[in-house]
């Protein structure tokens, strides 16, 4: 395939054109009443760290599209089988921006099932850290974070063999999604639920509350948490935001890019034994035994 326009496709998602999507998205979530949420003191904070993740990230973005090149060149010098880029010559372009967009749905809740895992959670708490949670958490994400998103995009759009165009359109519709998603309103889909995300549905992912620790996953299409164990659904969410209980900052932005370099070597220091391991607060497996639970008054049901 053309590594270098897929590349550019891929890699230019914090274009002029991203921006102005987040922009009229902000705008219309401020025009349905969720402007309290957005321009309160500490939500102005969180949002000014979210946009210093989004600014520093930019910077190191040409050494990550030359690092993701090198990763695609050894890629296809394993000769694995792939797909020619020939298949797809005679499907019409809005099918293959729909195919792109279900592969990328496809590897976003793997990568991010990866990210919420012992060894994953310290770079994916950045994101998780925001407790005013609305479209500019989006960018909220580490460094680290947004390499690891990307070699898993690499390894399955690479495979796929997806025209450069296609891909990039897709990936671009799942980023203006997100917005959506994690715009801060309490709105549910109803009866379309599982074909495509409500904010509901992903600040249920986001609450502080052990209930809702590694849940709703996917980033647009629920049905990828139905099929593989990990969709719930709150009847009532009134839950605070962040990663607060874990002990991750909200508002300091050298705290939190240093935090998964420190959580890893405690992790190591206490693997080693050169530190104590502290009692352990249990958390909520992928598996989630429990089928029902209350949330401060609201039930939660595993969707059958």
């Amino acid at each position: 395939m053309d590594i270098a326009g897929y590349l550019v496709h891929l890699w230019d998602l914090r274009s002029a054109k991203v921006i102005a999507g987040i922009a009229v998205v902000t705008l219309l979530v401020v025009l349905v009443g969720g402007h309290r949420a957005l321009v309160s003191g500490n939500a102005l904070a969180n949002s000014r760290v979210s946009l210093l993740f989004w600014f520093s990230n930019t910077l190191v973005t040409p050494w990550l599209a030359l690092a993701s090149a090198g990763f695609v060149m050894a890629y296809g010098a394993l000769g694995l089988p792939s797909l020619s880029s020939s298949a797809w010559q005679a499907v019409p372009f809005p099918l293959l921006v729909l195919i792109a967009f279900l592969a990328n749905e496809f590897w976003i809740y793997w990568s991010h099932r990866w990210l919420h895992s012992r060894w994953g959670w310290p770079i994916h708490a950045i994101h998780h850290s925001d407790t005013h949670v609305n479209g500019f958490t989006l960018w909220r994400i580490h460094v680290l974070e947004a390499v690891v998103m990307q070699l898993f995009a690499l390894v399955m759009i690479s495979w796929m063999g997806l025209p450069p165009a296609a891909a990039g359109a897709g990936a671009l519709v799942v980023m203006l999604h997100a917005v959506y998603i994690h715009s801060p309103l309490d709105w549910d889909h109803g009866p379309l639920r599982m074909v495509i995300a409500s904010p509901r549905f992903h600040r249920w992912h986001h609450a502080d509350a052990e209930a809702a620790y590694n849940t709703n996953l996917a980033n647009a299409v629920p049905l990828f948490d139905w099929l593989f164990g990990t969709y719930r659904t709150p009847h009532r969410l009134d839950a605070p935001m962040g990663a607060r209980s874990a002990g991750v900052p909200d508002t300091d932005f050298v705290s939190l890019w240093v935090w998964p370099f420190m959580e890893w070597a405690r992790m190591i220091g206490e693997a080693v034994g050169v530190r104590p391991r502290p009692a352990a607060k249990p958390t909520a497996p992928l598996g989630l035994e429990a089928e029902t639970y209350r949330l401060n008054g609201g039930r939660s049901d595993r969707l059958s």
